[in-house]
């Protein structure tokens, strides 16, 4: 890691800038010195960074939670999800890890916790940002924490919807909130065909065929215009406010957009959500008078050089397993399915 601060005459502004760039939430590596004066006799601690003060930060390292006083960090940066199984970049984090990532790219207006389970709000806008993502331990006996998240939602005269993952084909009655769901009448896919079973797919950027001179131009903008809004709504209801907040609520994000030559006009569009090491793709449109004509490959294929230049080897998304082109598109691309989820909705009163 970068960070030494040997030569810094302010240590503790130094261990501040360092560590003030953190994500809370994400996973970090943070080298600590242990003896005052001393960056010889240092530490890594490498988890999930719980929280930060002026003064503190505190670090799930997942054998211990530590309190690490920010003037004494030599060093800090984000990193990736841990490896949890064999293979390239894409294929070895767990689903687990990989959906708190996703999370992380499609954030909601209104963020709760239960303990290790993520309650999202955005007013109705997608089952992503309006869903519990019940990963790791709540806290609470299974009973009564689907009953806390009732409550929550309804407070929010937001119907509750669990979103539960597993592996490819998956039962949900195998993962014990789907079996207790269930058995409450939570109703699977809540009677849409693209709740039903959605594909996390991933690939790796350098396997992405690159842009060429026949390429259409694609302009990335880090900022969401409301032309670009515009068109996206062509795809989806806007939510006014909560769709906004949704597409520009990640740490970083581009938006991708290709325009009409003699019009002007955007005629295909793309979201990349920007993490440490993983790039995310979300709402690839293109207007059905310009399809067949190789426009989503194009922002692909941008996406994943951007990707590759920043140094981003994987790639995620997201597509209903009803739709069938689509699957088949990113299969020809290169992605496979990682894993799988279901949104499990709870009956109407």
């Amino acid at each position: 890691m970068n960070g030494d601060t040997a030569s810094d005459p302010n240590p503790e502004t130094a261990g501040h800038r360092l560590s003030a760039g953190l994500t809370i939430g994400g996973r970090v590596v943070v080298r600590y010195r242990l003896e005052e004066g001393s960056d010889a006799s240092a530490t890594d601690f490498v988890g999930e960074l719980i929280a930060r003060n002026d003064d503190f930060l505190i670090v799930d390292t997942r054998t211990e939670r530590v309190k690490l006083i920010r003037a004494d960090v030599i060093a800090a940066k984000d990193v990736p999800p841990p490896a949890s199984r064999a293979g390239r970049p894409h294929e070895r984090v767990s689903a687990d890890d990989l959906e708190k990532l996703m999370a992380k790219g499609w954030e909601p207006v209104e963020r709760g916790g239960l303990g290790d389970w993520i309650l999202r709000a955005a007013a109705g806008f997608t089952g992503r940002a309006n869903s519990v993502l019940p990963v790791g331990d709540a806290s609470l006996p299974l009973d009564k924490a689907i009953d806390f998240c009732e409550r929550w939602y309804a407070e929010r005269d937001l119907p509750t919807i669990f979103q539960v993952h597993g592996e490819p084909g998956f039962d949900v009655t195998s993962v014990p909130v789907g079996d207790a769901l269930l058995e409450r009448g939570y109703l699977a896919g809540g009677g849409r065909d693209d709740w039903d079973r959605v594909l996390v797919m991933t690939g790796a950027s350098a396997a992405v065929p690159p842009l060429t001179i026949e390429s259409a131009p694609v302009v990335a903008d880090a900022a969401l215009s409301p032309e670009w809004l515009l068109a996206f709504g062509e795809q989806r209801p806007i939510v006014p406010g909560a769709t906004e907040a949704v597409l520009t609520g990640s740490d970083g994000q581009l938006f991708l957009s290709i325009r009409d030559e003699e019009s002007g006009r955007i005629v295909a569009l793309a979201r990349m959500a920007i993490h440490v090491g993983w790039a995310g793709i979300f709402g690839v449109w293109v207007h059905p008078e310009h399809r067949r004509r190789g426009l989503a490959t194009t922002l692909v294929s941008a996406i994943a050089m951007v990707a590759r230049e920043n140094a981003m080897p994987a790639i995620y998304l997201q597509v209903s397993a009803d739709n069938a082109p689509g699957v088949d598109f990113w299969r020809s691309l290169g992605f496979d399915v990682h894993h799988e989820y279901t949104y499990l909705v709870q009956p109407s009163a």
